[in-house]
């Protein structure tokens, strides 16, 4: 070998030990180096091209989900899957909606040893912000085109979660036929209008954490931070508020500061940090199912201590989510809180 090659060998080997070395060995180093750099700094606009190899190891993979538009179509979706050997042919099958950094990668990490421990299979599918750009097609569902108009409800992007659900169930030859639903942030918005508009009846329980506005089911704002003018059909109080819908607010996310909190008017009026809006959104949905005169089924907790972080709101939800019921309506109920293992 000549030496100028063995010389280039010599670099690459010394280039690849060296990130052998760098690389985080466990979860909790993957999160510390995430913390490190900012989402859109770290996060492609294309999408996320590369496992963590500590995710890896666990078992995490990443797919491509195709034509789930009913008929065909629809930008392609990564999707960061988790069926760890934990997890039966039995396992529950949990979504887990990223936030505004569309850093799946991140809200993998912070499920992941949960999920291995308690055997589920997590989904976090990855909302580019080259193919489901802006809070349009992301937070608000692509339910109205840029001039305000209604899409086809099977070109939502709500519309992608039972196609997702249903090819991971067949791949991974799971017995599964319901879905729970959580979302964190960003995530937690997508998680609630989703309700609002119906869901779907895959969906056994839904959960929205630490959103930063919300779609309000009273009053005069239009989507998507209102309902009034939604197309006739699409607004039904009887299946929204029938959903089993939870509610969480950490105690701590309460910084009127925070950068990514939304602060568009009507954000605004919804109260200063996520916590009010919370609280508040909660009583304006009780409010209305009593004007409809319709049942409520949806339940509030509040997180002790914890503020906008889905890590640390995911054992509380966990915990929530073995609970064989929830109470309904009233105020929102502190939970206790959890001692870490």
């Amino acid at each position: 070998m000549r030496p100028r090659t063995l010389l280039l060998a010599a670099l690459l080997a010394g280039c690849a030990a060296q990130s052998a070395q760098t690389a985080p060995a466990t979860v909790p180093a993957l999160l510390a180096e995430f913390a490190r750099t900012p989402s859109r700094d770290r996060v492609p606009d294309t999408g996320i091209v590369q496992i963590p190899e500590v995710l890896a190891k666990a078992g995490v993979r990443r797919i491509t989900i195709e034509n789930w538009v009913e008929g065909g179509g629809g930008n392609p979706i990564p999707v960061w899957l988790l069926n760890p050997p934990s997890a039966g042919a039995d396992a529950p099958v949990m979504f887990v909606m990223h936030g505004v950094g569309r850093d799946a990668d991140r809200y993998m990490a912070e499920w992941v040893e949960l999920a291995t421990r308690e055997g589920l299979v997590i989904i976090v599918p990855e909302f580019t912000r080259a193919a489901f750009p802006g809070n349009l097609n992301y937070n608000f569902g692509a339910v109205l085109d840029e001039a305000g108009n209604a899409r086809p409800r099977a070109a939502w992007t709500y519309s992608a979660l039972d196609t997702i659900f249903e090819r991971v169930v067949a791949a991974e030859k799971l017995s599964a036929k319901t879905y729970i639903l959580f979302g964190h942030s960003a995530g937690a918005q997508f998680v609630h209008r989703f309700v609002l508009l119906g869901g779907s009846p895959k969906m056994s329980r839904a959960v929205s954490a630490n959103s930063g506005s919300y779609t309000w089911p009273i009053g005069p704002n239009g989507w998507p931070f209102g309902v009034s003018n939604l197309p006739q059909g699409l607004w039904q109080p009887e299946s929204a508020f029938a959903a089993p819908m939870l509610v969480m607010q950490g105690t701590a996310d309460n910084d009127p500061n925070y950068p990514s909190l939304p602060r568009q008017p009507e954000a605004m009026a919804q109260g200063p940090h996520r916590l009010a809006r919370g609280k508040a959104f909660f009583a304006a949905a009780q409010e209305g199912a009593a004007a409809a005169g319709v049942p409520f089924n949806w339940s509030c907790a509040l997180i002790p201590d914890v503020g906008h972080d889905n890590g640390g709101m995911a054992p509380y939800a966990l915990k929530l989510l073995r609970a064989p019921t929830l109470p309904k309506g009233g105020d929102c109920r502190l939970m206790k809180k959890i001692t870490p293992e």
